[in-house]
């Protein structure tokens, strides 16, 4: 490798163990231990190669201020706004998998320079994410609590697992240089999100949702670095440990995320409650009402030891007990206090659906006759030969009466109002369209009425 890169491990002056050796700039006297287990230099340079990326990405520098800038501020922008096309954005622009990854491989080799350079750049990046997230919201008249919001504030077991799991492959991926699998990693393991929901927390002033996210992150970051470090560790990165000390590094990995498994084994459980509480409200409920009522909203939380019930339905008939019988039911099978409120709403009889439907039918009909009688009269008056005030329309019986005076008209104007009635008629065939010599006044007696086309 040429240049001089002081600070970086592996580049420049810094020395850095890999799989049991001792590394030194290009030229330098190398040491091979004892139990190197003959390492070969191809294996020991892609070590070297390895640890010096993940040095590189640990950095704290403008370019990972100005990503963690940007990713918190799309972090911010999408849980205001509840879209997780947004949030999984901020994801992907993330840059925090360097300096995690710089911990987890700084742990394998016992490089303090590379722990101190990571968890420098860690620090940065969530202080600037959480005042980027602070100023946001604090400008923003937008300060609901959404669904995206609410879901980074009850990190559980499942949460632990994703992170583990993610830090493994993102192991896998340095080693391999698979830039895809990262990405994967990225959108797998949130860290952007929490750390902007702590900061909605401090703005809005729900610390709950604070303390909930900063579990979440700290569940990621935690278990993405351990997961890193004895995944290196078995691929022989670092100085070569007794069997002793790796059991104590891994006993002491394992014992950190066991303390940090007791929340999220909480949060866990209470969930668990609440989606079985969830099942049997709605089972009970559905007992207490008929075959045709109908739930239109239900809401069930756990309130310390009681369940609390909100929610409407739709009956047929009012149920005066139906709060005290369902919250007998609800003790009885889960054996917890409960509280309810169910408000109940009338819902529309059959027959009183049909009618609407015939009332509907019936303004549509009068809609559309009104549209043909203003086509028609259009049509009628096209080229003024006929007056807008010698022409009657009664769009109840679909009738239309010319008031015309053929001898004034002369013979070619009078052909011509016959061709266009006669062309209307044929356009609007269940209309009647009739000549007439009647004054406004005079009702038009059928003897009068002289037809111009044949009615259907």
């Amino acid at each position: 490798m040429a240049g001089h890169h002081p600070g970086v491990p592996g580049l420049g002056d810094a020395p850095f163990n890999a799989g049991g050796r001792r590394s030194a700039r290009p030229g330098a006297r190398r040491e091979v231990d004892d139990d190197d287990d003959g390492i070969g230099d191809e294996d020991f340079h892609g070590r070297a190669l390895v640890l010096a990326s993940v040095a590189r990405d640990a950095r704290l520098n403008k370019k990972f201020l100005l990503l963690i800038t940007l990713s918190a501020a799309i972090a911010t922008l999408g849980l205001l706004q509840s879209s997780a096309s947004v949030v999984i954005g901020a994801m992907l622009v993330s840059p925090l998998l360097g300096p995690i990854m710089g911990i987890g491989f700084g742990l394998a080799t016992l490089e303090t320079n590379l722990i101190k350079r990571s968890l420098v750049t860690m620090a940065a990046g969530m202080g600037v994410a959480i005042l980027v997230a602070v100023l946001i919201i604090w400008l923003s008249p937008i300060r609901d609590v959404t669904p995206e919001v609410r879901a980074r504030t009850q990190p559980t077991l499942l949460d632990l697992g994703v992170a583990v799991v993610g830090g493994i492959a993102g192991v896998y991926a340095i080693m391999r240089k698979l830039s895809g699998v990262m990405v994967g990693v990225a959108i797998a393991t949130a860290l952007v999100p929490p750390l902007s929901t702590i900061g909605f927390g401090l703005a809005t002033g729900r610390f709950d949702f604070a303390i909930g996210a900063a579990l979440l992150f700290l569940t990621n970051t935690l278990a993405i670095a351990f997961a890193a470090t004895i995944i290196a560790r078995f691929n022989r990165f670092g100085p070569s440990l007794t069997p002793q000390h790796t059991a104590m590094q891994v006993t002491g990995i394992l014992f950190t995320l066991g303390i940090l498994s007791i929340p999220l084994a909480l949060t866990l459980n209470s969930l668990a409650g609440e989606v079985r509480a969830r099942s049997v409200v709605q089972a009970e409920l559905r007992g207490l009402l008929g075959e045709t009522d109908r739930v239109d909203s239900m809401n069930v939380r756990m309130e310390r030891d009681a369940v609390a019930v909100d929610g409407v339905v739709l009956v047929d008939r009012y149920a005066a007990k139906l709060d005290t019988e369902l919250a007998a039911r609800i003790r009885k099978a889960l054996d917890r206090e409960a509280r309810v409120s169910i408000v109940q709403l009338r819902q529309q009889t059959n027959a009183a659906v049909q009618v609407e439907e015939q009332l509907n039918r019936r303004l549509a009909t009068l809609e559309q006759r009104e549209e043909d009688a203003r086509a028609i009269l259009a049509g009628i008056t096209v080229g003024e030969l006929v007056r807008r005030d010698r022409v009657l329309i009664d769009a109840q019986a679909r009738r239309v009466i010319v008031q015309r005076d053929r001898e004034a008209e002369g013979e070619q104007v009078a052909a011509a109002v016959d061709r266009i009635m006669a062309a209307v008629q044929t356009a609007y065939p269940r209309w009647l369209i009739q000549n007439g010599a009647l004054t406004a006044a005079e009702e038009p007696p059928e003897s009068a009425a002289e037809p111009v086309a044949a009615t259907p």
